[in-house]
């Protein structure tokens, strides 16, 4: 068969994803109007076509894992040694990974969104209910995604002995094969279209921080393109560092200031009111979770906020899915399983609940004392530092957020580069240097090019594309995970 035919895959897995890289480009270049709008078109149909079944698949990733936690499995130690990283180490350098700048972007304007426009009625008050969905985009489901397809890869690479690739799952007889490719190169390009996403967004905010700092309202294009190039620069001197050297002290950093600024907003604003309101938000999503997971009852919202708001999440965090889970992967050698699946779906859906209520509950009480409209936050890249405005000490408290937004960027890059080089380099967890600076110099070129070509239109068309690929990503996750659970469990009733 033409799937089945021998060949040096890594090669070809390079080569493909290069070519795709060039097209997609070139097809951007020369019919950029076009091109967005098609785009736009299918994204919006695989959403409204396959949203029920990104639902079905949340919720059953979310159940699987705590099955397999708590169940004689869960004991299983992925690899014979220790753990490698210390908790704190290992929890930074996921968070870091999996959530990154959007937790900035997002920290008060979706609370705020919901807050003002609640997408259905509920029994709680406007700011818990606006809480809840905010932990229902950003909590279990999320980590499920990313904690399922690492646990996928970290039991195949520890336990037999096989390596980071995703296609490292397929029986030996087909790892050299076109198949194998085919899984790679689609890994691959989850992986480049989410970064490159990631950046682009990233680096608005940069220039929005600048905008606040500099008073200037329309920054060139030049601006954008120094920040990435900067980003990237700093993103591949971490990845040629190493995990142990240079991705792990920055993810240390990174949540070192966020915890900064979270104890900062708790101290200097409402601590009780936050606290009250966190125990009921968290209480209410998890009693209606299913129900909401799969949009039945009373739970029920439109098909316009599911197509706006929940298939787009689930979408993006599946395509976000395959460098977060093979790089979780790479750092959780010595966990158990059921260590790896509470460190990778409990601990870090707690902080994302502590971290929304603080910022949200906050501004939801500045609303309501008509210290500043609701309008005030309804952009991603302004809203923080809006917020942080109208709170003392506000030029230190932007100051910190600023350097913030620029060193989760380059954790996202640098896991990024890192794990790009391991699919390029058969697999190997300690990738040729080489590689890792082909991937740094790939990232920058890209997004620099997706900015110059089209600006804001064509980084929306990055996004998109990305939810596009992240389709057929969705069935090779639910393959992939139906095989693991089969070898998963047979292996363990036969030992």
């Amino acid at each position: 068969m033409f799937l089945s035919k021998k060949i040096d895959t890594q090669k070809s897995t390079l080569y493909t994803s290069g070519a795709f890289c060039v097209l997609f480009l070139c097809i951007a270049f020369l019919f950029p109007g076009f091109f967005k709008t098609k785009l736009g078109e299918w994204t919006h149909e695989i959403l409204e076509v396959f949203g029920g079944f990104y639902l079905f698949l949340g919720l059953a990733s979310v159940l699987l894992l705590f099955i397999i936690a708590f169940s004689s499995v869960g004991k299983k130690r992925l690899g014979t040694e220790k753990p490698e990283y210390r908790w704190f180490s290992w929890i930074a350098m996921l968070y870091s990974t999996g959530m990154g700048a959007g937790l900035l972007l997002r920290a008060v304007q979706e609370p705020v969104y919901y807050y003002a426009n609640p997408p259905r009625e509920s029994s709680l008050s406007s700011g818990e209910f606006a809480l809840q969905y905010t932990f229902f985009h950003w909590g279990l489901t999320p980590w499920a995604f990313y904690g399922l397809f690492g646990l996928v890869i970290a039991y195949n690479l520890y336990e037999k002995n096989g390596t980071i690739l995703s296609s490292s799952i397929l029986n030996e007889n087909y790892r050299k094969t076109i198949s194998a490719t085919l899984i790679d190169v689609l890994t691959i390009i989850c992986t480049l279209l989410g970064v490159v996403a990631a950046v682009g967004l990233g680096s608005r905010q940069l220039l929005g921080s600048i905008s606040y700092w500099t008073g200037a309202e329309n920054l060139a294009s030049g601006q954008t393109v120094f920040l990435v190039l900067l980003v990237c620069v700093l993103a591949t001197i971490s990845a040629f560092m190493g995990v142990n050297k240079g991705i792990r002290f920055i993810s240390n950093l990174n949540i070192g200031m966020a915890l900064l600024l979270l104890v900062f907003v708790w101290i200097v604003g409402s601590e009780w009111l936050v606290l009250g309101v966190l125990l009921k938000s968290m209480g209410a999503y998890l009693l209606e979770f299913i129900p909401m997971s799969i949009n039945v009852g009373s739970h029920k919202v439109s098909n316009a906020f599911l197509t706006d708001w929940t298939f787009f999440y689930w979408a993006f965090w599946l395509a976000w899915t395959p460098f977060t889970g093979v790089f979780i992967a790479r750092i959780s050698k010595g966990r158990t399983i059921r260590q790896f699946i509470l460190g990778t779906l409990i601990i870090p859906a707690l902080g994302t609940f502590l971290w929304f209520t603080v910022f949200g509950a906050n501004a939801f009480s500045l609303i309501e004392a008509s210290e500043v409209h609701s309008s005030k936050f309804d952009s991603i890249y302004s809203a923080i530092f809006n917020f942080f405005d109208l709170f003392p000490l506000s030029t230190w408290s932007n100051a910190i957020a600023t350097v913030l937004v620029f060193t989760f960027l380059i954790t996202s890059v640098d896991s990024a580069i890192f794990v790009l080089s391991m699919f390029s380099d058969e697999g190997r967890t300690e990738p040729k240097r080489r590689y890792r600076l082909f991937w740094g110099l790939t990232i920058a070129l890209f997004t620099i090019a997706v900015i110059l070509i089209g600006k804001d239109q064509l980084l929306e068309a990055v996004s998109q594309l990305m939810i596009l690929f992240a389709l057929p990503f969705t069935f090779l996750f639910t393959g992939m995970v139906i095989y693991f659970v089969y070898k998963l469990y047979t292996t363990t009733k036969t030992t």
